[in-house]
């Protein structure tokens, strides 16, 4: 891994941001954001962000608006690699339909998210 990688959490469940960024921290140089939507992201988004963990269920603005919002408006940020976590396996094609370059299947074990993450940072 290359020195300090900053990965956006972007999810409302605060247990599931909080197990996440233990997971995360135990690798050195990583640097964590967090978001409890899809709106808060926009706001924290800048060009330091290295990959950004995304839930598809959440108030305000859901996963799926988040990234369409995202290639519409900031393609600055098009090339920033996605991981999608969401329980309902359903909503997979049209994560990677809207840009999501993985899906992970709640509830995420870290050995799975470490071999996802490793293949984008």
């Amino acid at each position: 891994m290359i020195d300090n990688k900053k990965i956006l959490i972007v999810d409302d469940d605060a247990t599931n941001r909080k197990f996440l960024k233990i997971v995360l921290s135990k690798k050195p140089n990583i640097e964590i954001i967090e978001a409890e939507n899809g709106s808060e992201a926009l706001s924290k988004l800048n060009e330091d962000i290295s990959l950004i963990l995304l839930d598809i269920y959440m108030p305000v603005m859901d996963g799926i608006k988040f990234m369409q919002t995202l290639k519409m408006q900031n393609p600055n940020y098009a090339n920033i690699p996605i991981i999608v976590l969401s329980t309902d396996d359903t909503k997979k094609q049209d994560a990677i339909s809207w840009g999501a370059r993985d899906f992970i299947l709640k509830p995420v074990r870290p050995v799975n998210l470490w071999e996802k993450i490793s293949k984008y940072i």
